[in-house]
């Protein structure tokens, strides 16, 4: 996803989030816009003061023509407006709690051919108990309402374009969190996940 071209996809997405909903259901009044207001320049300031960073390119041009979204993808209702926006372990503490588990389990993973396996379990248990994760510490959520399920932004994994690293974790799925190179990257595979699941082409409804 390009900076310039966020509006674009965004009402395309909207319109056809509105189409698969009245396919289902015509009585529906339509859904419109599924943004909001663009996020002025000292809101997306203030954002990045408390983060103590400048934004991602993506997710701050994201911000200048919404401030926030309705319905990204299927199993989140409501990204945050930037006032919202804050650190994961401040929001949903046990959205941090799952990740860092899931963090510590894939390093028990790899470390199984490495270590002995006749480790006493009650020091196994202790260890796992204090396990901190730098991710997830510093991890920022950007969405507020879902279907357990959060997306979230990485400051301490940038890439050479400035990205910062994003994530989709739905405490659900069995597995854990999906990384994407960029916001955009993200919006982009949520809206194909939306695409997958409810769009139907033109001609096709009630198929």
């Amino acid at each position: 996803m390009k900076i310039h071209e966020w509006e674009a996809f965004l009402r395309t997405w909207s319109a056809e989030r509105d189409a698969a909903r009245r396919a289902e259901d015509p009585a529906l009044p339509p859904l419109g816009w599924l943004g909001f207001a663009p996020a002025p320049p000292e809101r997306i300031a203030a954002l990045e003061a408390r983060l103590g960073a400048a934004l991602p390119p993506s997710y701050r041009s994201f911000l200048e023509v919404t401030d926030g979204w309705r319905w990204a993808g299927e199993f989140v209702e409501l990204l945050a407006p930037a006032a919202g926006v804050g650190p994961l372990r401040e929001l949903t503490a046990h959205a941090h709690e799952e990740l860092t588990f899931w963090e510590r389990e894939d390093l028990d993973a790899e470390l199984d051919e490495e270590l002995d396996a006749d480790l006493d379990e009650e020091e196994d248990g202790d260890e796992e108990e204090g396990y901190e994760s730098a991710r997830w510490n510093r991890a920022i959520q950007i969405s507020l309402t879902g279907d357990r399920t959060w997306l979230l932004l990485d400051p301490g994994d940038i890439g050479e374009d400035g990205e910062w690293a994003a994530y989709r974790y739905s405490s659900w799925s069995g597995h854990g969190p999906v990384r994407h190179a960029s916001f955009a990257d993200l919006m982009r595979a949520e809206y194909e996940g939306f695409r997958a699941l409810r769009h139907r082409p033109a001609g096709t409804a009630g198929s």
